[in-house]
């Protein structure tokens, strides 16, 4: 049972963050409050016996589905949900969310994590939650989001964006 259950209406929060910036502890701390956290590294997870290395880019659809699914449902349940997704970094990887938001006539912010370097995130994934990869890996992963990384505008569909540091994270601030 959650600590303190969130009593709100239905709205759709997509976390947008390099890897390793906080996003999948800021969704525990949510979690913990009652919002549905939607997690593409825990569906991987769930589909393949909990083997993140066994996630297979021709099953794609299906992990969509998925999530469309889960999103959907929840919305329509009146309940609070966080998408945690790695490609949230861009323009393109956020659309698909507002459209769903806007679907069911429900808002959707961004909340943006700060960004502090390649260098600092690809540390923290790989001292955190390495997979099995090395530093050098997370190090390429990292960069390839630098690259893509753009920060959510209002004028690409959000209601709102709220900003949020890897210490408040810490601390279990989370933003209703």
């Amino acid at each position: 049972m959650p600590s303190k259950l969130v009593d709100t209406i239905a709205k759709l929060f997509v976390l947008c963050g390099m890897i390793a910036s906080g996003k999948s502890t800021y969704s525990k701390n949510a979690a913990r409050l009652g919002m549905i956290t939607l997690n593409d590294d825990a569906i991987v997870n769930m589909l393949h016996a909990d083997d993140y290395t066994l996630y297979d880019k021709r099953l794609k659809i299906l992990y969509k589905s998925i999530e469309n699914h889960v999103i959907g449902t929840a919305l329509a349940m009146d309940r609070v949900v966080m998408v945690d997704r790695g490609l949230n970094v861009n323009v393109r990887g956020r659309k698909r969310w507002i459209a769903l938001a806007n679907s069911f006539d429900v808002s959707c912010e961004a909340i943006v994590f700060k960004n502090e370097g390649p260098e600092v995130h690809a540390q923290r994934r790989a001292h955190m939650d390495s997979r099995g990869y090395p530093y050098e890996y997370w190090l390429t992963v990292a960069n390839c989001h630098q690259i893509e990384y753009k920060e959510p505008t209002v004028e690409e569909g959000f209601s709102a964006i709220h900003t949020i540091s890897f210490d408040e994270i810490q601390e279990g601030k989370v933003i209703l």
